[in-house]
């Protein structure tokens, strides 16, 4: 606002100048009184000598006023809660759900897990070309590779790339571009591989794998995304990743007899019985390549653990570092003699 009286210009003097210590109002208040007192002497039609009216002038949609420190606590409050959450939420949930698994409420937790166990045979029968339908218990798929629905996929996943690139969902743009791309090459690579089939079997588990841990991803999702300001949106997936990894992870780091060998009824052999009677894999192989993919998703978290802190330790700074800007750049103000 600029000073009627010095024209000092400065974004934060509203009430009185910095420079010269004019009170605005009263200097208004003067030059209206002064305006009363000549007014009567002009005459009518003569407009140019008329007194000087203040008309102040704002310029804060070419200069954007700077935030005052009163409104920089609580974007800090925000950050520094938000950085309590990344420190203790993953860490927590991952310990109480390791205990959770290790009591009777296992069961319950395992009809939670088999939502992600058939949508893992499902998406990996995708991934190689085949129909798939997710059903409790049990996924029914394709016999053999269908050209359309690896089109029809290729096409959906370029599709949604394309319309989150342009529409910049959660603040992202070529992160889309990214995650499209590495969809595609996981399907790719996929298609190329000789035995699928024994691919979508473990899929079961080893997908619920990978999907617990993109739950558990989904609690680091940027601000503006539906994930963070639906509050508890977030923590329902985490809570729900958390569980379903423990209940698989225990699965195969467990005693063998525990172990789900054998025949589902109704339905068919179980997956662990399909790997190793009818393709051939080792009881050893099978329970060495579930923990390996474990221990990869865990690594992953950590990883993720580690830069959530660093992300929210950083945001904690900027609204205390614009404060101790503002500080420094505040004048004395003087009362006008």
């Amino acid at each position: 606002m600029r000073c009627p009286k010095c024209q000092f210009d400065h974004a934060l003097q509203t009430n009185e100048c910095l420079k010269c210590g004019i009170v605005f109002a009263r200097y208004q208040a003067a030059l209206d009184a002064a305006a009363k007192q000549v007014a009567p002497r002009l005459p009518t039609n003569d407009v140019s000598l008329a007194a000087p009216k203040f008309v102040p002038q704002f310029e804060s949609m070419t200069h954007p006023r700077a935030l005052l420190p009163c409104e920089a606590v609580p974007g800090r409050n925000d950050a520094l809660r938000e950085l309590k959450y990344r420190l203790l939420a993953l860490p927590v949930a991952l310990l109480v759900a390791r205990w959770v698994v290790s009591t009777g409420l296992r069961i319950p937790v395992s009809m939670l897990a088999m939502v992600l166990h058939e949508s893992g045979h499902a998406i990996t029968s995708w991934l190689t070309g085949r129909w798939a339908v997710p059903m409790p218990w049990v996924t029914m798929h394709g016999e053999s590779r269908s050209w359309l629905i690896v089109l029809m996929l290729s096409a959906a996943i370029v599709l949604t790339g394309f319309l989150a690139w342009q529409a910049e969902w959660w603040g992202w743009r070529w992160q889309w571009i990214g995650i499209s791309g590495t969809v595609l090459l996981l399907q790719l690579i996929v298609l190329s591989l000789p035995i699928q089939e024994a691919l979508i079997v473990f899929g079961g588990d080893g997908g619920a794998l990978i999907l617990a841990t993109i739950l558990m991803t989904a609690f680091y999702a940027p601000r503006e995304s539906p994930l963070r300001t639906s509050w508890g949106l977030r923590w329902g997936l985490l809570a729900i990743g958390a569980l379903t990894f423990m209940h698989v992870f225990r699965t195969w780091s467990g005693p063998v007899e525990d172990m789900p060998f054998g025949e589902i009824e109704g339905v068919n052999m179980s997956d662990p019985s399909l790997l190793t009677e009818m393709y051939g894999w080792s009881v050893k192989q099978l329970v060495d390549r579930y923990l390996h993919l474990a221990t990869t998703c865990l690594i992953f978290l950590c990883a993720l653990y580690v830069w959530g802190l660093a992300a929210a330790y950083l945001e904690t700074r900027i609204p205390a570092s614009q404060e101790k800007t503002q500080q420094r750049r505040q004048v004395p103000r003087s009362e006008p003699s």
